[in-house]
C-alpha cells in the first residue's frame, strides 16, 4: 500500500464509525471467560474457497480452537457450496469478497455493487443468514462504491497486517513470518486460502496463542463490541 493510500486509510479510521468502515480492532475487552485482559486479533481469509487450501486450513484451525472470518470470492463458493457451508458450520464467519474478484480499477461502480449484491444473495440462501461484511479486492474502494455499500448498510472490513502470503514460495516463509509477528491488540491480518500458506500459519499461530496470552476473535467481534449489536456476518 502506497504513502497516500495508507494515509487516507488512516484518516478514515479515525473519522468513520465501525460499522462503516473496519480496519483494525477497537473497544473489545476481556471476555466474560477472562479474569485477565489478552490481547484480541482477528485472522481473514480471503479468495476461496480452495478445493484443497481451503480444507487443510479449517483442519488446522479445528485443531487448535480458533476461529476466523473468510471472504470468499461469489463463484468460487458456488462452486463448492459444500466448503462454504462447512466453513459456516465450523464456527467460522463468512464475507463478501464480489463475484469475480475482478481487477478494482477496470471494474465500474454498478458492476461493483451488482457483483457485491449477487454474492451476498448466495451467502444468504446458502447459509440461511444475514452477510454484511464486505472486503473489497485488494482493498480498493472509490467514493461512490463505498457510498453504494453504505446504502445497503454493510460494513467495509479492511486490515492492518499483511504477510503476503500469496508471494511466498515457501512454507518456511510463512513460519518464520509467524514467528517474527509481535501481537498488537485489534489487529487484522490478511491470509489467502487459495495459497498453501495459510494453513502452515494457523498451526504456528495457533502454537502460539497459549503461550502469548492472545485470543483469536472473528470480525463481526469488534462490531458488536463498537455499536452494541449484532452486525455479525454468517457463521
Amino acid at each position: 500500500m502506497n504513502v497516500i493510500r495508507q494515509f487516507v486509510k488512516s484518516a478514515l479510521e479515525v473519522a468513520v464509525p465501525q460499522s462503516v468502515l473496519l480496519t483494525r480492532g477497537r473497544h473489545l475487552a476481556a471476555s466474560s471467560a477472562d479474569t485477565t485482559f489478552r490481547p484480541a486479533v482477528s485472522l481473514t481469509f480471503d479468495d476461496g474457497p480452495h478445493p484443497e487450501f481451503t480444507s487443510a486450513l479449517l483442519d488446522n484451525l479445528a485443531s487448535f480452537g480458533l476461529r476466523g472470518t473468510f471472504f470468499v470470492v461469489g463463484e468460487r463458493a458456488q462452486q463448492y457450496p459444500r466448503l462454504l457451508r462447512r466453513i459456516a458450520a465450523e464456527g467460522h464467519e463468512v464475507g463478501n469478497h464480489t463475484w469475480t474478484h475482478s481487477e478494482p480499477r477496470e471494474t465500474s461502480t454498478v458492476k461493483f455493487l451488482a457483483e457485491i449484491k449477487r454474492t451476498r444473495e448466495f451467502i444468504e440462501d446458502t447459509l440461511g443468514c444475514e452477510c454484511r461484511l464486505v472486503r473489497p479486492p485488494k482493498g480498493e474502494l472509490t467514493t461512490g462504491k463505498l457510498w453504494g455499500l453504505v446504502r445497503s448498510g454493510q460494513t467495509v472490513a479492511l486490515w492492518n497486517r499483511d504477510p503476503r502470503d500469496y508471494r511466498m514460495e515457501s512454507y518456511c516463509e510463512m513460519e518464520e513470518w509467524c514467528r517474527a509477528y509481535r501481537a498488537v491488540h485489534g489487529d487484522v491480518v490478511l491470509l489467502h486460502d487459495n495459497h498453501p500458506h495459510a494453513a502452515t500459519a494457523a498451526v504456528v499461530l495457533g502454537s502460539q496463542a497459549a503461550t502469548a496470552e492472545l485470543r483469536y476473535v472473528t470480525m463481526s467481534e469488534w462490531l458488536r463490541a463498537s455499536v452494541r449489536r449484532d452486525v455479525a456476518v454468517c457463521h
